[in-house]
């Protein structure tokens, strides 16, 4: 029972509804016109609230809640209920409308009879119920699109592990349906190969038995399809107020593995066929060496021995014909001379001696030919390595010797060949001018590179450049010594 005296409850009654964030209205239960409202229902609905006294509840509500209204408000007179509630709209002055939350009262007091009507706006709350809801559509929709299938594993507080959420998608990656896994995800394991199943069980271990909690890479068998698949998985953990979760995608990379291997074989077939063709590049090498050394050479010496008899046997007094004789005989001599670089330059003889000895001797031609100075250290005893081993080691020597007199414009140069038990390893550096960036690196020396790495990688090894401690640039090769040694060539 509510009242409206100058007593102190009628005063203390009126301060409340003046502090009330909430729309307060009373009005009269006969006509229904408004007796009383506070300043947050005049407020909201933006009306004076002179004018609001002129007026009925059902003037501020939207048109369709207005049967509702009437209804509760009979129930109320009619004494079935004592107090009701009512989801309905608001409509402003300006035309806006806003929801609110009511209850409505129905108080008798020694005038006339009234109903109260007390309403809160949820319009912010409103708001924020529809962007979760879209928020949660759009993130189904794009969980849905997404070439896999997402799930998310939680760990409560009290230890209890579930899939929390598992995509739809497990039904086209797994053959099996979302709910279904979400019940049992033993049923992946149960896919899982016997030969990647070790693998898969030891990572669970590690994890605390929490299923798909980590990242790992195999393959399941699809019985319905009788294929089999290679799948990814990747996880992030992260401390919820339920306990920890595991947020994961599990995708199909089948054809990635497939295309891997594809260029794995790739790879090997080039490298086979640059192997072969460096092969037969050495051979046809050593023959026009040893046609150039033999064939040309010799005829070149009987050049020069019959020159020498036509000089000695020439009447006296011919100076001309002497002089002719001289010029001819040092273009000889020049010849041979040339004869004899272009076939060391295709098959140095020093290889018959070994790495270290060719090394050596290279070095001592860069010397020769340049202001570069050079210090060579390597073990006492020479190297046993095969023949194409022996060739193609100094050739990627020879090719970085070759980098460091035309590019580096370096003053000294290092190298250094260390034997171990497992490897052979071999390093060129210089104090030149350090790496070249990519943009200004010339064609012939960015082939040359490509050439060394392709031996190096024929022979098992891998070759590296990389800066110098003291400036300039270091080269290293690095060769399992089993792809080298005689003992090893079949």
């Amino acid at each position: 029972m509510v009242t409206f005296k100058d007593d102190e409850d009628g005063t203390l009654l009126k301060a409340i509804l003046q502090e009330s964030a909430a729309e307060v209205l009373v009005f009269d239960a006969k006509t229904l016109q408004i007796i009383q409202a506070n300043p947050s229902a005049a407020s909201n609905l933006q009306y004076p609230l002179k004018t609001l006294k002129k007026m009925t509840p059902l003037d501020c509500l939207a048109p369709e809640d207005g049967r509702p209204f009437n209804t509760l408000l009979a129930l109320l007179g009619n004494g079935k209920k004592r107090r009701t509630a009512l989801n309905a709209h608001c409509c402003r002055r300006d035309g806006s409308r806003y929801p609110v939350e009511a209850r409505l009262f129905y108080s008798v007091n020694h005038e006339k009879p009234v109903f109260i009507y007390i309403a809160n706006d949820v319009s912010q709350r409103e708001a924020t119920r529809l962007a979760l809801a879209h928020s949660e559509s759009d993130l189904l929709a794009i969980v849905a699109n997404i070439p896999g299938m997402a799930y998310q594993v939680l760990r409560n507080n009290e230890g209890a592990t579930s899939l929390r959420f598992v995509s739809e998608q497990s039904a086209q990656l797994l053959g099996i349906k979302a709910s279904i896994l979400r019940d049992h995800p033993d049923r992946f394991v149960k896919l899982i190969l016997k030969e990647d199943k070790p693998d898969y069980l030891a990572q669970l271990e590690k994890a605390g038995g929490v299923p798909m909690s980590f990242n790992w890479e195999g393959r399941i068998w699809m019985e319905a399809w009788k294929d089999v698949k290679w799948i990814n998985i990747r996880v992030t953990q992260r401390e919820t107020p339920n306990g920890q979760t595991w947020d994961g995608i599990m995708l199909n990379v089948t054809h990635s593995k497939h295309s891997e291997a594809e260029i794995r074989r790739s790879r090997f077939q080039l490298s086979a066929l640059t192997a072969h063709v460096e092969t037969i590049k050495e051979r046809e090498r050593l023959h026009l060496a040893r046609e150039v050394h033999d064939d040309l050479g010799g005829n070149l010496a009987a050049i020069k021995i019959g020159l020498s008899w036509l000089k000695q046997r020439l009447p006296a007094g011919e100076v001309v014909l002497a002089q002719r004789t001289d010029y001819l005989d040092n273009v000889v001599d020049q010849t041979i001379e040339s004869a004899h670089r272009i076939a060391s330059n295709l098959r140095p003889a020093m290889l018959e001696l070994g790495i270290l000895s060719a090394i050596d001797w290279q070095l001592q031609r860069m010397a020769q030919n340049s202001d570069i100075t050079y210090e060579f250290k390597a073990p006492d005893k020479n190297i046993p390595l095969t023949p194409d081993a022996t060739i193609a080691v100094f050739r990627i020597v020879q090719e970085a010797l070759t980098n460091v007199a035309k590019h580096a414009r370096a003053t000294r140069v290092k190298v250094k060949v260390v034997l171990s038990q497992n490897e052979l390893l071999v390093s060129v550096e210089d104090n030149g001018q350090g790496i070249v960036s990519e943009g200004n690196k010339k064609t012939g020396f960015s082939f040359g590179m490509l050439g060394m790495t392709e031996r190096a990688t024929t022979l098992g090894g891998e070759l590296s450049v990389q800066a110098a401690k003291r400036g300039g640039t270091e080269l290293s090769l690095r060769i399992p010594l089993h792809t080298l040694s005689v003992g090893s060539a079949k």
